[in-house]
């Protein structure tokens, strides 16, 4: 599996950034994870959008699944100009409602709704959900080959479910959307200090710390993950990894 950042800022991009995306190659296969906004564009840098052969939405906020409602006009483009004469399947949650079906009731969109503890083949990968706790159902997600898994944690508020789900990958995409001075009760995100103890308790070889606050100084982000984890790596636009 290659891994390939095509954004990593959250809730909004920094300027000419993109949120948070990306694409996963196995077997001749793309599978985009989350389509936030900005990252259309940088993904067609890449490959053309009839080129997407399944997209995985983790949740429902905007800053993972904006541009997916831009990708709806370019697959109906791609089916008027002959290069894509089926629907593209797309996994999300079920719920907001009123995003889900924005999405589900376009011809080019096949819609495949995740439900927790759903494991299904996508890609020549071994896909399986968990659901997280955030503010809206949001989705873990664990993909498997060859004998190597990444685990992508979505957005999530604390590792209690996230930790045994991610033991032992390979590769821990992880979100760290606040300092630890900035976590307070009810907030819907891990800090940067969490991220780092979740990946250590979770004994993942390699941990990519994503959806970065466009305001912090990203030293101080790794600074605080390293405490935890001495080897994180914060992801960048176009990073690639091998899994």
């Amino acid at each position: 599996m290659k891994l390939t950042c095509i954004g990593c800022c959250g809730p909004y991009p920094k300027p000419n950034q993109a949120c948070t995306g990306y694409l996963i190659q196995n077997c001749g296969s793309n599978v985009v994870l989350d389509l936030g906004c900005g990252t259309l564009s940088k993904l067609l840098c890449l490959l053309r959008a009839d080129q997407i052969d399944t997209l995985i939405l983790s949740h429902l906020h905007s800053d993972h699944m904006g541009d997916a409602l831009t990708l709806r006009y370019a697959l109906e483009v791609a089916r008027k100009l002959g290069r894509r004469d089926v629907p593209l399947p797309v996994y999300l949650p079920d719920t907001p409602e009123k995003e889900a079906g924005l999405l589900a009731s376009h011809p080019m969109i096949d819609a495949r709704y995740i439900s927790d503890g759903m494991a299904c083949l996508i890609g020549g990968m071994e896909a399986r959900f968990a659901l997280m706790p955030h503010a809206v159902p949001s989705f873990a997600v664990s993909l498997e080959a060859d004998g190597k898994r990444m685990v992508y944690s979505g957005d999530v508020r604390d590792g209690e479910r996230l930790v045994p789900f991610t033991s032992g990958a390979d590769l821990l995409l992880m979100e760290a959307a606040l300092l630890a001075q900035h976590k307070t009760e009810g907030a819907q995100h891990v800090s940067a200090a969490e991220a780092g103890d979740i990946a250590a308790q979770a004994k993942v070889k390699r941990l990519i710390i994503t959806h970065i606050f466009p305001e912090y100084d990203e030293s101080a982000i790794l600074k605080e993950v390293r405490e935890g984890f001495p080897e994180a790596e914060l992801a960048y636009e176009f990073g690639t990894y091998e899994v």
